[in-house]
């Protein structure tokens, strides 16, 4: 390969991991940073001293 190529190769190579450190910092998913929408229901249960909390839960007392 002649030194015109290599030189070719390593800008390619150089602007490739520079784009996916980029766009790897810039686009992160917002959702998981964010904190729970408070207007989810939950359900709470007192058993044996232990509480136990679910977010759209549809039990009943008799069965936790």
């Amino acid at each position: 390969m002649s030194k015109r190529n290599i030189i070719i190769a390593i800008i390619i190579a150089l602007i490739i991991l520079i784009l996916q450190l980029v766009l790897y910092f810039s686009v992160t998913n917002k959702e998981e940073s964010a904190l729970q929408v408070s207007s989810i229901p939950l359900q709470t249960k007192t058993v044996d001293e232990l509480t136990i909390t679910h977010r759209k839960a549809t039990y009943t007392d008799h069965e936790v």
